[in-house]
């Protein structure tokens, strides 16, 4: 008895210390590396701010901005025929990498998300530098993944941390960070996934903060200050607004699917190219008009909790959305995250002025921005839980609580009554679309025995990254000694155990090297397709 508890012991700490270690090494290079990205990208947006205002003083000057932003939307052009992975937000690319739907070069796909982002951000599109930052932290975790024995198996792991680290400094909101990667990238939540996704988000924040002290930067995103607290008598108000903002999240999701189907069977080279060259050349247009109302729209954000006029409002939130349509339909390289809070931002402050005008208090306009910024955010991404914490983490303030989770509520059930998908599924269904053009789809069984030493060996099934779009079917157990379930119930996996897996295979032979990866290579893997 005494043995097999010192077995089961040691097994566990063999599975836990390699993802706590692992976790502070990836953590603290994605820390260090995003920082100073991020630090490079707000200076190209400060020199991109200095030239449009020339430009708007000189029209010599204006000329060459405008033959600039051709050459360097041709240069986006070349950037991704040279490495497609760059294309679009990172938020989508990041999920399919992590969970094995799409393929990641590390370096190739680091150097060219870090590069066409700065093409953006010096051209002033509006962008953010949140979803690049997951994809950083991604291939960093790739990167990190390798050094291990088991790295087909380790690569997924440790892309997970990164991308929880990514956000995490980008935001600055560790614990929205931590909820991002387990409700967005993995939708789900187990032991070994939390170890090593809080071990990276901490390392990162720490080194992050470091840093900013350094510097002398702010580490935090937002600032708001106090906000007014939300009484019970508000509440027919709240109901009102979650209903506006769950229709406002539906229409634009459906906009969003139109565009991309639409754009999707238009997809040729000459018009790719006059695409983002043509969304280059409307961001110097209205560079040189307001610079103000491009770039990320963290301005927009800051700016919007005093009240602005109606028109104001609309005429801002018109370009906004013209922006997120024109830069996801053409995969110019950047985030979508604060730009999307932008849109929120500004729905919330027409919500808001109607509200008021309706009996609503006035002093609670910033409270009902607020409120709706982060419910929107949270609806397009489907991430109810994220989406609260970082409101929390934003205001500093608990007092809101109950009242930002039932607005959540209400949206993210009428979304999913709808049944509609959110735009960062769409895309990532086009990416995976793409990547698998031309291959076939298979339905196939997989029989493979758990080798001694295997990755899997020792853990819970829930714990293992196993392929996407696979279900165990069933498992057989080595002998009586070994330990048929833990206290929740789940499976645990152990040396000489036989696995039933079947999945969908476009790539039997990646399929194949990533499962012998997960439980070693002393036995052959059976496969077989199921017709």
């Amino acid at each position: 008895m005494f043995e097999k508890q010192k077995k089961n012991y040691k097994e566990h700490i063999m599975s836990t210390l390699p993802s706590i270690v692992g976790g502070i090494w990836c953590g603290a290079l994605v820390g260090f590396l995003v920082f100073f990205f991020k630090l490079l990208g707000e200076m190209l947006v400060e020199i991109s701010h200095s030239i449009y205002a020339a430009a708007a003083k000189n029209t010599t000057v204006a000329v060459f901005v405008f033959l600039g932003l051709i050459l360097l939307g041709s240069a986006m052009f070349v950037l991704h025929k040279c490495i497609p992975e760059v294309k679009g937000g990172g938020i989508p690319r990041s999920r399919g990498s992590v969970v094995g739907m799409l393929r990641l070069n590390w370096l190739r796909t680091l150097l060219g998300t870090i590069s066409g982002s700065f093409l953006s951000f010096f051209c002033g599109v509006p962008v953010g530098a949140e979803g690049p930052s997951v994809l950083i932290g991604t291939s960093i975790g790739s990167f990190c993944g390798g050094s291990f024995k088991q790295k087909e198996a380790w690569s997924r792991f440790m892309m997970t941390g990164g991308a929880g680290a990514g956000f995490a400094v980008a935001t600055g909101a560790p614990l929205s960070a931590i909820l991002f990667v387990l409700e967005e990238i993995h939708r789900r939540i187990s032991p070994l996934l939390l170890i090593m996704i809080s071990s990276s988000v901490l390392s990162a924040a720490m080194v992050n903060d470091f840093l900013c002290r350094a510097f002398g930067i702010n580490p935090i995103l937002f600032e708001f200050g106090i906000i007014q607290p939300i009484k019970l008598s508000h509440l027919g108000y709240l109901l009102l607004l979650a209903l506006l903002i769950a229709a406002a999240v539906t229409l634009f999701d459906i906009v969003m699917a139109g565009l991309n189907a639409f754009v999707g069977k238009r997809k040729k080279k000459r018009f790719n190219y006059i695409f983002i060259v043509s969304v280059f050349l409307l961001t110097g247009v209205i560079g040189i008009m307001s610079p103000d109302l491009l770039y990320s729209g963290m301005n927009i954000i800051s700016d919007i909790i005093s009240e602005k006029t109606l028109i104001y409002l609309v005429a801002l939130l018109a370009i906004r959305l013209v922006f997120m349509f024109l830069v996801t339909s053409s995969g110019v390289t950047g985030g979508m995250f604060i730009p999307t809070l932008a849109i929120g931002a500004l729905f919330g402050a027409l919500c808001a002025k109607l509200l008021v005008v309706i009996g609503l208090p006035g002093d609670m306009y910033g409270t009902v921005v607020l409120l709706s910024m982060t419910a929107f955010m949270g609806g397009t991404m489907r991430i109810p839980l994220t989406a609260t914490a970082f409101f929390i983490e934003s205001t500093a303030q608990f007092s809101n609580i109950l009242y930002i989770s039932l607005v959540m509520f209400i949206v993210s059930f009428v979304a999913e009554s709808i049944n509609s998908n959110s735009f960062y599924e769409t895309t990532l269904a086009n990416l995976k679309k793409e990547q698998n053009r031309g291959l076939e789809l298979r339905i196939m069984r997989f029989e493979m025995t758990v080798s001694k030493g295997a990755f899997v060996s020792g853990k819970a099934v829930r714990d293992i990254v196993w392929p996407p779009a696979s279900i165990i079917t069933g498992i057989t157990h080595a002998g009586d000694f070994k330990r048929v379930m833990d206290e929740d119930g789940e499976q645990v996996l152990g040396e000489g155990d036989v696995i039933i897996l079947r999945a969908e295979v476009y790539d039997i032979e990646e399929m194949e090297k990533y499962l012998y990866g997960l439980v070693g290579e002393e036995y052959q893997i059976i496969s077989d397709m199921i017709e």
